[in-house]
C-alpha cells in the first residue's frame, strides 16, 4: 500500500517547479495548519525538535512569509507566549476541477480561503471544453491578484475522474467523444498553455484531501470519506495520510459490487440517479448541478433518491469496516446541506438493517467542505505539493 505524504501525478513526471521545503518545515507548516495557531515551545514539543531548531525554522518561514506572528497569549505565568499561524498570502493555488457536468476553476491562499471561483456547465466533459475554459478561467483568476501575488502562485491542480471515458452510457455522453480522453494527456497540455506545474489527483480523492486539510472537526485519524457527485466516488484516510494506492484511484468505492445482480455502487448511490429521476416526472433533472446549494424541485422524488442512496452508503460503510480499522465514515456531496444531512440519517437507519456482527461501530459525519470540495482539493493539491 502506498501512502503518500506528498503529491504525484499518474505519468510521475517532474512538475516543473517545487518550492523546496525540508521534511521538518513541512512538518512545522502542516502542524500549523491543523491547530491553526501554536507558540514556539509547543510546536517543539509536538514535533519533537529541540528548542532552537524550532526556532531556527520558524524565523526561516516567517521571512519566506509562510507564517506570521499572532496576537501575544496573555494571562500565563511570565512573558506572553507568542503564537504563529500561516500567512493566507504567502502562498496560493489554484484547481481545475473537470467534472461531468461542468468545470471549476478556484483559487485558494495557504489557509484554504477561496478567492475566486468559475464554474461552467457542460452536458459532458470534452477536451476542447476543457483547454478553452483552462485558460479562459485562468486569464480571469489571476487578475485577482496583484502583481507580487501572482509570483506565489504554487501551480494548477488538478481533479478528475480517472477512465473517464468510462461509464459513457451513464454520463449521457458520446463515447467516441469521450474516447479522446484515453489518448490526451493534461498535465503535459495544461503545463504548457499555463506555464504551472500541474498536479493531477483523482477528484473524489482531492475532495477527501480538502475534508482532510479544511474540515474533518471529529478529528478522525482513519476514515472513509465518501463524495456524492454526479457519480459516485471516494477517498482513504489512514492515520492522518491520504491513501493512494498504486495507481492514485484508493477508494474508489463506487466500483463495488452492490445487489443480487452485482451491478456497480454507482448506479445506486449517484446525483445522475436523481437527475434521471426529476426527468422522468416532467422536471428539469439538469436543476441540481445548475442550483447545488438549493434544490427546488419535487421533494418525493428527493426523498426516494435519498433512501436508495443511503442504502448504498451503508453497504459502502460496512465494506470499509469489514476491511479496515477506521475511526470514521464522512459523507459529502454536491448537494444541498439539509439533504446531504438527510442522507447522513437515512445511511444511519440503514445500517441498522445490516448484519453488523463482528464489527467495531465507528462515527458517520457530515462532510464540512462541502459541494466544492473537489474545487478546493484540486487547489489545494498544489500547495500540497509545495508545503505540507
Amino acid at each position: 500500500m502506498n501512502i503518500e505524504p506528498a503529491l504525484h501525478l499518474p505519468s510521475q513526471k517532474t512538475p516543473l517547479l517545487l518550492d523546496d521545503r525540508s521534511t521538518n518545515e513541512r512538518d512545522i507548516l502542516t502542524l500549523i495548519r491543523r491547530r491553526i495557531a501554536l507558540p514556539k515551545a509547543e510546536i517543539a514539543q509536538l514535533t519533537g525538535l529541540s528548542a532552537q531548531s524550532a526556532t531556527v525554522i520558524i524565523k526561516k518561514l516567517e521571512a519566506d512569509g509562510l507564517v506570521k506572528r499572532l496576537e501575544p497569549i496573555k494571562g500565563g505565568v511570565g512573558q506572553p507566549k507568542v503564537p504563529f499561524g500561516l500567512n493566507a498570502n504567502g502562498a496560493f493555488g489554484i484547481g481545475l476541477k473537470v467534472g461531468r457536468r461542468s468545470f471549476d476553476m478556484t483559487l485558494i491562499d495557504l489557509k484554504g480561503n477561496v478567492k475566486a471561483t468559475l464554474h461552467e456547465k457542460s452536458d459532458y466533459p470534452t477536451v476542447s471544453n476543457l483547454l478553452n475554459f483552462a485558460k479562459r478561467a485562468f486569464n480571469v483568476l489571476m487578475k485577482n491578484l496583484n502583481t507580487s501575488q501572482q509570483s506565489l502562485v504554487r501551480g494548477l491542480g488538478v481533479a478528475m475522474p480517472f477512465e473517464i471515458w468510462s461509464w459513457a452510457e451513464e454520463a449521457g455522453a458520446p463515447k467516441e467523444v469521450l474516447e479522446e480522453w484515453k489518448e490526451f494527456d493534461p498535465q503535459n497540455a495544461l503545463e504548457q498553455r499555463l506555464n504551472l506545474p500541474v498536479f493531477i489527483k483523482n477528484d473524489a480523492g482531492a475532495a477527501c484531501s480538502a475534508e482532510m486539510s479544511f474540515g474533518n472537526p471529529q478529528r478522525y485519524e482513519s476514515f472513509l470519506y465518501i463524495f456524492v457527485g454526479t457519480f459516485l466516488g471516494g477517498g482513504l484516510v489512514l492515520d492522518n495520510q491520504l491513501v493512494n494506492g498504486k495507481t492514485g484511484n484508493a477508494g474508489a468505492i463506487g466500483s463495488l459490487p452492490f445487489g443480487s445482480d452485482q451491478r456497480q455502487l454507482i448506479t445506486q448511490s449517484s446525483l445522475y440517479l436523481l437527475e434521471r429521476a426529476l426527468t422522468d416526472a416532467g422536471q428539469n433533472g439538469k436543476h441540481i448541478y445548475e442550483s447545488p446549494s438549493h434544490w427546488s424541485c419535487d421533494k418525493q422524488v428527493i426523498d426516494n433518491w435519498v433512501n436508495d442512496t443511503a442504502k448504498g452508503l451503508a453497504f459502502a460503510t460496512q465494506c470499509a469496516m469489514s476491511l479496515l480499522d477506521l475511526d470514521g465514515v464522512i459523507i459529502d456531496g454536491a448537494m444541498p446541506d439539509d439533504v446531504k444531512h438527510s442522507l447522513v440519517e437515512r445511511t444511519q437507519k440503514a445500517m441498522q438493517g445490516l448484519d453488523m456482527r463482528g464489527l467495531t461501530e465507528i462515527g458517520l459525519s457530515a462532510g464540512v467542505v462541502g459541494r466544492k470540495a473537489q474545487s478546493i482539493g484540486s487547489a489545494h493539491l498544489a500547495l500540497q505539493a509545495n508545503y505540507f
